[in-house]
């Protein structure tokens, strides 16, 4: 018989592993959430707010902080939360790309492919997943001063998981070489590390993919993303 298997020293420990996992659950909560308030995104959309009231633009200076705020609210309603329901994190999302697409002056477009079963109903992701990883998508085409640039943009949910398609392409201009790292590839690193200790805090096994593609037609590829359906 194990005479260390209900020991004090073997409670102690099982208590410090289980206060170190809420620990650095709560710091991946705060690191998710500063990601998605960055300075950088919200310094831009409130000069975007300002460059739209100075040019006399009343209603698209309206109608993009009336989106905004609509995000503010988003983030702070679930600052302390791990989770989000699917349906929320599409409008969150379209609300999102609605803002860049205002902000860039329709320098891109997309569409968001709906599931109407009642597992998409229900699905729940883990939270602040999906708009560092499209802010990524949307200022690389930017830097880039890709046309025509395009995001289609399909949800597929199953039991388990939920699987996010984004098919993308654009008409290839002069690219410009890079003399300095854009701020949206710092962004990208760090989700990349909170992606990683999701995975090693909470077994998620979140998984991104992207695959591209060349033809006559112009350029593009392939993201897929899986996430765990936790409903």
């Amino acid at each position: 018989m194990d005479s260390n298997k209900n020991s004090p020293e073997s409670d102690l420990h099982t208590e410090a592993t289980t206060s170190k996992l809420s620990e650095e659950i709560v710091q991946l909560q705060l690191k998710a959430f500063k990601t998605q308030m960055n300075p950088h995104f919200v310094f831009n959309s409130l000069a975007a707010v300002q460059y739209f009231i100075t040019s006399g633009d009343k209603k698209a200076s309206l109608f993009y902080l009336s989106i905004f705020s609509k995000l503010i609210r988003f983030y702070l309603k679930h600052m302390n939360k791990e989770t989000v329901l699917l349906t929320e994190e599409k409008e969150m999302l379209n609300a999102y790309l609605t803002l860049q697409k205002l902000r860039y002056s329709n320098q891109f477009d997309y569409s968001i492919s709906q599931n109407k079963g009642e597992e998409d109903k229900t699905a729940v992701i883990p939270s602040f997943i999906l708009q560092t990883l499209f802010e990524n998508l949307i200022e690389h085409a930017i830097y880039n001063q890709y046309k025509n640039y395009m995001l289609e943009i399909a949800f597929q949910t199953f039991p388990k998981k939920v699987l996010i398609t984004v098919l993308f392409h654009y008409d290839d201009s002069l690219e410009k070489k890079a003399s300095y790292i854009p701020h949206y590839r710092k962004q990208l690193v760090k989700w990349q590390d909170q992606i990683r200790q999701l995975n090693n805090c909470k077994n998620y096994t979140i998984k991104k993919k992207v695959t591209f593609n060349e033809n006559c037609n112009g350029k593009g590829g392939v993201l897929t993303l899986n996430l765990p359906n936790l409903s």
